[in-house]
């Protein structure tokens, strides 16, 4: 197989579902602050909603997180494949990982998601890659089922 690059955009929602989940429990602590809040300030007083600005002061990630999946454009992912490694280039972070370490490769949804034993998960959309190219990172993930077995 030859060395191969790829560059592309995963759209709001391809993003939103990868990124969310680290978020969840944030998320869901906030919402029953915020209800709380609204609560007491409803029954007891509305100084209670300044109590709104705690989950602003907790978690700006969340917010900030919230506010790139609304309004800005993901940034652009790269990836580069050769004979034992991939490298990947996305939100000015690149990261190296060996092609051996790649345990699962499926599609859902529109997109490609390889699964990596360092704890990276790549999506990658159907539209942006090969069938000769996932094929090839299919070999990997089947390379280590067959070690495994």
């Amino acid at each position: 197989m030859q060395p191969f690059h790829l560059t592309f955009t995963l759209s709001r929602r391809q993003r939103l579902g990868v990124e969310l989940m680290p978020w969840l429990p944030a998320a869901a602590a906030t919402v029953g602050f915020g209800v709380g809040a609204v609560y007491l300030a409803n029954t007891v007083s509305v100084w209670f909603l300044l109590l709104l600005a705690g989950p602003l002061l907790a978690y700006p990630g969340l917010f900030r997180f919230a506010y790139e999946i609304a309004f800005c454009v993901g940034p652009p992912v790269e990836l580069h494949v050769d004979d034992s490694m991939l490298e990947v280039t996305a939100f000015g972070e690149r990261r190296k990982l060996a092609l051996g370490g790649i345990f699962q490769v499926y599609k859902s949804e529109g997109v490609w998601t390889v699964l990596h034993l360092e704890r990276a998960v790549l999506t990658i959309p159907v539209e942006a890659i090969s069938d000769e190219q996932i094929g090839y990172l299919k070999s990997f993930a089947r390379r280590a089922a067959a070690e495994r077995a």
